[in-house]
């Protein structure tokens, strides 16, 4: 079975130690990202609660994406990744959100 298209992974997150508004973490993922690698890896926000998100990314920058997420500090907010899968119903199951 031959995967067409482009293959996404879904990156799962809390914050610790406060909240943000929606506008803070897109301005935050996007200044993190270099330019290239923003438009290769195209970051999304897909669900964002205040205190916990979803970051959807292609496949192959998963792994980026999860250093770059730890590695946030957002007005004294961290960032720690929760869990990562190919689907974003197993994220939402494991983070509790909808």
């Amino acid at each position: 079975m031959a995967v067409e298209g482009k293959r996404w992974r879904y990156i799962g997150f809390e914050l610790l130690d406060g909240k943000l508004d929606r506008r803070e973490m897109i301005r935050a993922v996007r200044n993190s990202f270099s330019k290239d690698e923003y438009s290769e890896l195209e970051p999304w926000l897909t669900v964002f609660t205040g205190a916990k998100g979803i970051l959807k990314v292609r496949h192959m920058g998963k792994d980026r994406a999860i250093e770059i997420l730890n590695s946030m500090k957002i007005n004294g907010v961290t960032v720690k990744t929760v869990v990562t899968s190919g689907t974003i119903k197993k994220v939402k199951k494991t983070l509790s959100v909808e």
